[in-house]
């Protein structure tokens, strides 16, 4: 009896730890300030620093929708920013034999509200560069 409840707790502690990490092609939620490793490496990306964020408030009628840049530092001192906005092309960076894409950036800007850096998430997502 006791070797068989010791042998079904090791089997759900098991199951309920989730090492993995992020997969190719997954997104990827990275708040401010933390760190996520590449899917199959040991490299990772911190997400550094917002260095701009023109993004058009809710609430509000501009002209031109803006654009949002981030800083990540790559396998602790490769700097690469990604820019979300109208050109696509700013929003993905070759790091190490991997793209990196930037897919959003939360939260989206509000009229009358100054962001908050610590409130940033940014979504991004790898994929292989040999693609």
């Amino acid at each position: 009896m006791m070797r068989t409840l010791i042998l079904a707790l090791a089997l759900v502690v098991a199951c309920g730890s989730d090492t993995t990490g992020p997969q190719l092609g997954d997104n990827v939620d990275v708040p401010y300030g933390t760190t996520v490793t590449m899917p199959g490496d040991t490299t990772t990306a911190k997400f550094t620093d917002v260095t701009a964020d023109s993004r058009c408030p809710t609430g509000v009628q501009c002209v031109w929708a803006g654009e949002a840049t981030v800083l990540f530092t790559v396998g602790g001192s490769e700097l690469v920013t990604l820019t979300l906005g109208a050109d696509p092309a700013k929003a993905r960076a070759i790091v190490r034999g991997y793209q990196v894409t930037l897919v959003a950036l939360a939260p989206y800007p509000v009229a009358g509200s100054a962001p908050v850096k610590a409130n940033y998430v940014a979504t991004i997502r790898f994929t292989s560069a040999k693609d």
